[in-house]
């Protein structure tokens, strides 16, 4: 009976709440509204942190498996060498097994127009330990990873659907990569997403530098290396095991391994670490915008119980307990609440949608984002959350001490006395510092992406596009043919009208992409102790530094007559002086990168990773002294070099049709993607921001316009007594400033303490930004001035006489 009784009143409560909120539909409005920006400003954020971070990756037992990688003595951790894998699996004591896979770019024929596809070469039992299965036919066996028996293809699931159209007859049909057939065997199931961008898988071929015991190669890194701990055995002790495995190379390999050791990383760390913090930041930027909300609609809900006050405590008078009275405005919140969700979940579809199809960041795992039944669960519990915190104080300060005293202050009821504006003040001054935090992280983080965007890259991408080219099949397999192949299209491509210079590289700028090898200085002594014997090294062709808009600090760049058959030569960077040239000049030195080459010319330093990142030491070979099958071709235009795309793409195919080419993309896009993370979380955070000072602004007006109408009486005797209207005009005016300072320190001050997680995220900017602070100052102070200036215009214009007949 008591449970039905329950019942029963919660049904009225719920049917009296809509009634109320249908009564007042400009208080249900706004009320909803302010609740659907932060509930969705928070399932939005979560359906990103839910997809990217907290979702668990499809394997087997994921928390088991680790990445290893070579650890070098200056701090930096590189790939494994196929040497150093094969000592790592042999001696392991805490891996269950050790795999390892190498991403290359793959041309495939047969489906419709040439493609590039990337492939995933993987070692012995790779798919098993990652605990993968097929969706149609096998993986691989250990016969196929041997020499001359790996033209056999698994592919992943998207690639069947998508470029194969989901047959059925797939398995044994043959695929042409690189000029050679390759027989699929095998379709993974859905959802494997690792490595990453790999569509289809191949074994790698166990030759000869598969050996624990050899000499040969083992600075050749190439290997990703995955391990599967244990059962009981952490990260940490598997990073022990991989030292002690180190320590042994040390003393085994002094020449190859004297220096270097391993290290080993949670794979979700190794994926996602670098993306963890700033959308925790984002999420907890969220969670502010929705304390602003609630504040926001506690004040609205105070101003209505004010109103209220007579109602309630007839209802006391007639033997209705203060639970009751409480519950009864609870679950007045919980309704708006539940509208406020339902509007706040649609703009989290269309935002999370939004943010999907744009793209407007490479963050891993992506398309796994959507508004999905967690995303629906948290938002449906932040909503029960949110209509307690915003609704507990309204109900608690409107059925506190006795309903009567709604008749004392002066007639007016407790909540529109100094008590009731009090805890409306308390309310702004939080909203304001909360929108303080904000503002004070997303101008840091402005203040930041500006530093960013002023940093030289080196090279000038104004006027140039670029387009990687690879040369596959049998009939490039002589350097002599690629040299003449690339030789010929750059004759082509600089007789286009407009074309100022064509060149090409084996790794653009601000890509990351190069090669290591070992490096030393001819009758240089050995390097110090923490400086690593490698140096970063590209290919290049004769007008690559003239079509990049690079600099040349001295000595000459690279010719044609840098052939084959002359003596070899290299371009080094800037920051190669500083790291192996003491003198200051290495033109005419000599450097031993494989053969002894000479120093011919410096070339400044181009930027190879990000603007935060100092250019490392590089050497540069002239492309026909080491023909490769890939380039990456720069066009530099008088004009738009965008136009020739077309011409661009046709010159290729007409010398062959079979190559497979990727968009032609401005040089632009290198700097654009290089500060594309920056960009998008600086844009999120200072969106929130603005909606939370939007919030904050309004709750400003809304309680002084609420004060202006509970101090009408008041106002009138002041005037009456001969108070200008100025004067009127200062009071509410200060009042208000007044919140804004108290919320504007309070803010400041988390700013400060909450600034620490910030830290790694900025770039030429410190906390105590002196520019950031004075302009959330100003917009603060400001905007408190702006909100309240018409409440205090209305005071002033209240006629005294009129207002004291009306009191």
């Amino acid at each position: 009976m008591a449970r039905t009784e329950y019942l029963s009143e919660l049904r009225q409560d719920v049917g009296y709440a809509v009634r109320a909120l249908r009564s007042k539909p400009g208080f249900a409005i706004v009320a909803v509204l302010t609740l659907a920006l932060g509930i969705g400003a928070n399932s939005a954020i979560f359906s990103v942190v839910y997809g990217v971070l907290l979702d668990s990756l499809p394997y087997r037992s994921p928390a088991e498996l680790v990445t290893i990688q070579t650890a070098y003595p200056n701090g930096k951790n590189y790939t494994v060498s196929a040497a150093d894998f094969m000592s790592i699996a042999a001696e392991s004591r805490a891996f269950s097994g050790v795999a390892a896979y190498s991403n290359t770019s793959s041309t495939v024929l047969g489906l419709g127009e040439p493609k590039e596809i990337t492939r995933a070469n993987v070692t012995k039992s790779f798919f098993e330990l990652l605990g993968v299965g097929v969706a149609r036919g096998r993986l691989f066996t250990e016969d196929e990873h041997t020499p001359g028996r790996t033209n056999v293809l698994v592919v992943s699931h998207g690639f069947w659907q998508q470029e194969l159209g989901g047959s059925s007859d797939v398995i044994g049909r043959s695929v042409t990569i690189g000029g050679v057939p390759n027989t699929i065997i095998g379709v993974l199931s859905p959802g494997v997403e690792f490595p990453a961008e790999a569509r289809l898988f191949g074994p790698i071929a166990y030759d000869s530098l598969f050996s624990a015991t050899t000499t040969t190669a083992r600075r050749s890194e190439w290997l990703s290396v995955v391990g599967r701990l244990r059962g009981g055995e952490t990260v940490e002790g598997g990073r022990r095991d991989v030292q002690r495995i180190g320590a042994r190379l040390q003393q085994d390999f002094p020449q190859t391994n004297g220096t270097l050791t391993f290290t080993a990383t949670s794979l979700t760390d190794a994926l996602f670490g670098s993306v963890r913090t700033p959308l925790l930041v984002l999420l907890g930027a969220a969670g502010f915008v929705l304390l602003v909300a609630c504040a926001n609609v506690a004040n609205l809900l105070l101003a209505r119980a004010t109103a209220r006050e007579s109602e309630l405590a007839v209802r006391a008078a007639l033997g209705a307990g203060r639970g009751r009275l409480v519950r009864q405005l609870l679950t007045e919140s919980l309704v708006l609440a539940a509208l406020g969700t339902m509007a706040g979940l649609a703009l989290a579809w269309w935002g999370t949608r939004a943010l999907v199809r744009a793209r407007p960041v490479e963050l891993p795992r992506l398309d796994q984002v959507s508004v999905n039944g967690t995303v629906v669960l948290f938002t449906i519990g932040i909503a029960l959350l949110t209509g307690i915190l915003f609704g507990i104080l309204p109900a608690l300060s409107s059925t506190g001490a006795r309903l009567s005293q709604s008749l004392r202050e002066g007639g007016r009821g407790a909540l529109a006395g100094v008590r009731g504006r009090r805890v409306r003040g308390a309310l702004v001054i939080a909203e304001m510092a909360l929108a303080v935090v904000l503002l004070v992280g997303a101008g840091l983080l402005i203040r930041s992406f500006i530093e960013l965007t002023r940093v030289d890259p080196g090279f000038d991408p104004d006027q140039a596009v670029s387009v990687r080219v690879s040369l596959a099949g049998p009939r490039y397999d002589e350097p002599a043919a690629r040299t003449q192949f690339f030789n010929t299209l750059f004759e082509q491509l600089k007789a286009l009208p407009g074309v100022t210079a064509v060149g090409g590289t084996s790794g653009l700028p601000l890509t990351g992409s190069a090669a290591i090898l070992s490096f030393a200085v001819e009758g240089a002594p050995p390097p110090p102790p923490g400086v690593v014997g490698e140096i970063r090294v590209q290919v290049t062709t004769p007008e690559y530094f003239t079509a990049i808009g690079g600099k040349l600090l001295s000595g000459r760049l690279l010719n044609a007559y840098d052939r084959q058959d002359a003596a070899p030569v290299v371009l080094v960077n800037r920051a190669a002086i500083a790291r192996w040239f003491p003198d200051g000049d290495p033109v005419g030195e000599r450097v031993l990168i494989g053969p002894a080459r000479e120093v011919v010319g410096v070339v400044d330093d181009v930027l190879q990773t990000s603007p935060t990142q100092p250019a490392e030491p590089e050497v540069y070979f002239p492309y026909t002294q080491n023909p490769t099958r890939t380039l990456r071709i720069v066009v530099r235009a008088s004009s738009d070099p965008a136009a020739l795309a077309p011409r661009i793409r046709q010159e290729i195919h007409a010398l062959d049709p079979e190559l497979a080419l990727d968009a032609i993309a401005p040089m632009e896009n290198l700097v654009a993607n290089s500060i594309a993370r920056p960009r998008f979380y600086t844009m999120l955070l200072g969106l929130f921001a603005t909606v939370a000072l939007t919030l904050a602004i309004v709750g400003i007006f809304g309680v002084m316009s609420y004060i202006v109408a509970q101090r009408r009486r008041e106002i009138s005797v002041r005037m009456a007594l001969g108070a200008s209207t100025e004067e009127v005009t200062r009071m509410v005016v200060s009042g208000a400033l007044t919140l804004a300072g108290a919320g504007l320190l309070i803010g400041v001050i988390g700013a400060f303490a909450l600034g620490g997680v910030l830290q790694n995220q900025l770039y030429g900017v410190r906390l105590a930004d002196p520019v950031t602070l004075s302009g959330v100052v100003l917009i603060l102070l400001g905007s408190a001035a702006m909100a309240s200036y018409l409440p205090a215009a209305r005071a002033a214009r209240i006629d005294p006489g009129l207002a004291l007949r009306e009191n």
